[in-house]
């Protein structure tokens, strides 16, 4: 995503913060959690400015967030960003989001450096951007207008700017365009935590991969909308059952894999139909959580820059995405009434009777 999720075309930028660009200049060697074929961990070396960084460096998320979303080109800014971000604590996909969030807002008239300590908000400026990370993270200045997301930030700056305040349920955008990958809209907006890629990569089965073991035996296209519900409650399920293995989700183990090592340590003799059962269960918990906290179907969306506002660039030129057909599926798939909330049958099917109870006043009558 580029500038704010406003362009999807951006190559010169690009170019220089990809993986080829990190390989040939900051990145030093990488590193693997035990046994692990795919070392996803990067540690770079870089001089910015007047500070040496020697340590973990950023992977895609945090090169878009911190580097494209900002129109920000300068990888070495990226990595002491990456950096930073570690030591205050902060999630980088929040906070490029947010920052990319203020420099619209500048643009746009909203805000003036009056109301920015005296900094210009200007797209690709890469001292202010790792400025605004020590402000977040000290929450000093407008860092703390900044530090609470940008749904917070939105109603504090006002004057129309929660239109573009790009989030699900307060949970800032990754650095996936679900324009792009309609079934990863249906994700972003039935998650419970927000948008969150981690809650289930279906862009993956939208790319062409199949995963058998979960009934997932035919390609997908990213640009569809056609039986997207079902990949996606399909992969949502299973990654609820990694989450409570606290295994890893981008190695890819096959579900069956999974069992047989679950089954093996613990001597259960669980079936993969049982295993799945766990990951539905989980969900529906979780949905009757929120439901109790007064979630529904109004919440099930995206923001309007995604729904009404195609791409003028890019490979997903003139692409929005239609999210209430797609809904109206996922909810009958699931098993949940009109308003996305779990019916008596599903949960006694799985067992949360007394769940059930509890929502019964929330239910369509």
């Amino acid at each position: 995503p580029i500038k704010y999720f406003t362009r999807g075309h951006w190559p010169e930028g690009v170019n220089k913060i990809c993986g080829e660009a990190m390989a040939k200049t900051i990145l030093r060697r990488q590193w693997a959690c035990y046994r692990c074929i795919i070392a996803c961990g990067r540690h770079v070396r870089i001089k910015y400015t007047d500070e040496e960084m020697d340590g973990a460096g950023p992977e895609y998320e945090t090169c878009a967030s911190l580097g494209t979303l900002c129109m920000n080109d300068d990888l070495e800014s990226i990595a002491v960003g990456n950096d930073l971000c570690n030591r205050y604590g902060l999630d980088t996909i929040s906070t490029g989001s947010v920052i990319a969030f203020a420099m619209e807002c500048y643009e746009r008239g909203l805000i003036t450096s009056g109301d920015t300590d005296g900094l210009t908000l200007k797209w690709g400026d890469s001292k202010v951007i790792l400025e605004l990370i020590h402000k977040i993270g000290m929450n000093t200045g407008f860092g703390s207008v900044l530090s609470k997301g940008v749904r917070e930030a939105a109603k504090k700056i006002g004057k129309g700017a929660e239109e573009f305040a790009l989030h699900v349920r307060g949970l800032e955008i990754p650095m996936h365009d679900p324009r792009a990958f309609k079934g990863l809209g249906l994700q972003y907006a039935t998650s419970h935590r927000g948008a969150c890629h981690l809650r289930g990569l279906v862009y993956h089965i939208e790319q062409g991969e199949r995963i058998p073991d979960l009934g997932i035996h035919k390609r997908y296209q990213r640009s569809t909308y056609e039986d997207k519900a079902f990949p996606v409650i399909a992969v949502q399920n299973w990654h609820d059952v990694l989450d409570s293995l606290i295994m890893c989700k981008f190695a890819m183990i096959p579900p069956a894999s999974v069992l047989a090592i679950l089954n093996m340590v613990t001597g259960w003799d669980l079936s993969l139909e049982e295993l799945l059962k766990v990951g539905e269960r989980t969900y529906n918990l979780k949905r009757a959580f929120n439901v109790l906290c007064g979630s529904n179907r109004s919440d099930d969306t995206l923001p309007k820059r995604f729904l009404n506002e195609p791409l003028k660039d890019g490979g997903c030129k003139g692409e929005v995405v239609e999210l209430d057909s797609m809904l109206d599926s996922y909810y009958e798939m699931r098993g949940w009434d009109s308003n996305g909330i779990p019916t008596w049958r599903k949960l006694h099917e799985l067992g949360l009777d007394d769940v059930s109870s509890r929502l019964e006043s929330f239910r369509t009558k």
